[in-house]
């Protein structure tokens, strides 16, 4: 054992790996995790956690304490990306993913998985003296490494535009909650970087047909980051849209028990006023000045003219005002202390946590915190 090869950078590959593989486990067996969107991303964690392992016990030379262990490789990078698009898709509040798709999603790791089997029974059964190709140099590994990296960049790029066009989606209604996305760009684009150190090590691999795996190292240590991120950025989104949906379907209930005020100005803004607030187009994260004329059928400089003239405010501020005196009622309300105030800034139409913290600072001159605490303590 003393001959075991241990450094700092796989000492970092295996706490990363150690992490997934008991967040994936709390995941997976805990019910209270057992939304379809946080099952797969505990396999994600968990696929990743295993890739990682098993090349972390080849670089370690474990795999000579423990021959039988190179019998024992499963291709998990085949199935990291098909789980993301899966946790994606779910998240986005898609409806079921049709069986064709899950078969273009999984078959590749079929395959290959196939065809690694079929190499060890070549040897075990018909040729003792085969060698297994090497992960580390030129050869069949290597160029199937190729195929996984296109298969990969495929999954972000069809994965990044599900999203992309989640975004861009401004219909709105009041029973289905809008999940928060932007940091679904930022983790594909991390996946991004990770491929091109991916298939940076390969290259050097197969150009210069070396047997090391020192150049594998950036790849590695950034799915160990990676890893941490998906875990704990993951789960807290996961539950934040659980949350919303509870919150949402308790509003609904109090909506319809409350009539909204008219507001006596002139009967062009009154009738803009009742729209807004009946299908409570402030909610809608997308609510622009553009789509209410839509749905309105006016002109967009005629709305504008009757807001300046009716309240002071241009329409982003007088969505805003409503998104934050609609915050305001659910912080001043015990019923809702067991939402966040980021969920409770959401739910009111607000797009992320800056965007809400800015606009209720410029309209009382507080943030949320110190609003809930100073209406409490009234």
């Amino acid at each position: 054992m003393s001959n075991l090869n241990f450094n700092i950078f796989n000492l970092i590959i295996i706490s990363g790996v150690l992490h997934g593989m008991i967040f994936s486990a709390i995941v997976l067996a805990n019910k209270r995790y057992n939304a379809n969107n946080i099952f797969y991303l505990g396999l994600v964690v968990l696929f990743l956690s295993l890739s990682n392992l098993q090349y972390w016990i080849i670089d370690t030379e474990i795999i000579l304490v423990i021959p039988i262990l190179k019998y024992i490789f499963v291709p998990w990078q085949w199935l990291v990306l098909p789980m993301f698009y899966l946790y994606v898709y779910s998240f986005i509040g898609k409806n079921n993913i049709n069986r064709l798709m899950k078969r273009y999603l999984l078959s590749p790791f079929i395959v290959i998985f196939t065809m690694y089997v079929g190499l060890i029974l070549y040897q075990l059964l018909m040729d003792q003296n085969y060698e297994l190709p090497s992960h580390f140099e030129r050869g069949i590994y290597v160029y199937i490494e190729f195929a996984s990296i296109i298969f990969n960049l495929t999954i972000i790029y069809f994965t990044y535009r599900l999203v992309d066009r989640h975004e861009k989606d401004e219909t709105y209604d009041l029973k289905w909650v809008k999940s928060e996305t932007n940091w679904l760009k930022k983790l594909l684009i991390f996946g991004l970087l990770i491929c091109i150190f991916w298939v940076t090590a390969i290259s050097i691999i197969a150009i210069f047909n070396l047997n090391t795996v020192s150049v594998f190292y950036p790849m590695w240590i950034g799915i160990s980051i990676l890893v941490y991120w998906i875990g704990y950025v993951g789960i807290n989104k996961s539950n934040q849209l659980k949350k919303r949906i509870e919150l949402r379907n308790k509003r609904i209930i109090d909506f319809n028990r409350k009539s909204e005020t008219s507001y006596k100005a002139s009967p062009a803004f009154d009738k803009i006023m009742g729209h807004i607030l009946t299908h409570k187009i402030y909610l809608n994260p997308n609510a622009s000045l553009n789509l209410l004329s839509r749905e309105m059928d006016l002109s967009e400089g005629y709305i504008s003219q009757l807001l300046n003239q009716n309240s002071n405010k241009n329409f982003n501020d007088y969505v805003n005002e409503l998104r934050v005196e609609d915050a305001k009622s659910m912080l001043a309300d015990d019923e809702y202390d067991q939402y966040t105030v980021v969920s409770i800034g959401l739910e009111s139409g607000f797009n992320s946590k800056s965007s809400f913290y800015s606009a209720f600072k410029k309209f009382t001159e507080q943030t949320p915190n110190e609003y809930k605490k100073g209406v409490r303590n009234m």
